[in-house]
């Protein structure tokens, strides 16, 4: 083989691969062990805790706390839009339209009104 300026950038070329794949390799199974080194601190954790369903209420209740705090408010945000669009629009069907959007969401308001009491009721039962 000819030692021209091909050849030589060729040959660099193979060590740096092979270098890198070797290196490679090693951040692969020191990736590997520290996964499984995590997964195992973190596996008595999950299989001993005291009540796990205990959590998942917590969570949930928080959640739907939240949303019923969220909800009416985007509702009526919904509704004041609509009133919006029904003023601005100069079309009899679009503010046909715009006019059963508003009641929707005046409807869900008022569920969302109603429903939050009812929850707070529903949950002093258990």
């Amino acid at each position: 083989m000819e030692n021209t300026y091909v050849n030589k950038m060729k040959a660099a070329c193979q060590k740096t691969k092979d270098a890198v794949s070797k290196g490679w390799s090693k951040v692969e199974d020191k990736s590997y062990a520290i996964v499984a080194v995590v997964a195992a601190a973190l596996t008595p954790t999950a299989t001993f805790a005291a009540e796990p369903a205990s959590y998942v209420n917590k969570i949930t209740d928080g959640l739907f706390g939240q949303i019923l705090k969220v909800a009416p408010k985007v509702a009526l945000l919904v509704v004041g839009w609509c009133v919006l669009m029904y003023l601005i629009s100069g079309d009899d069907h679009k503010k046909s339209k715009h006019k059963g959007a508003a009641g929707i969401a005046l409807a869900a308001w008022v569920v969302l009104i109603v429903l939050k009491p009812l929850m707070s009721w529903f949950d002093g039962l258990f």
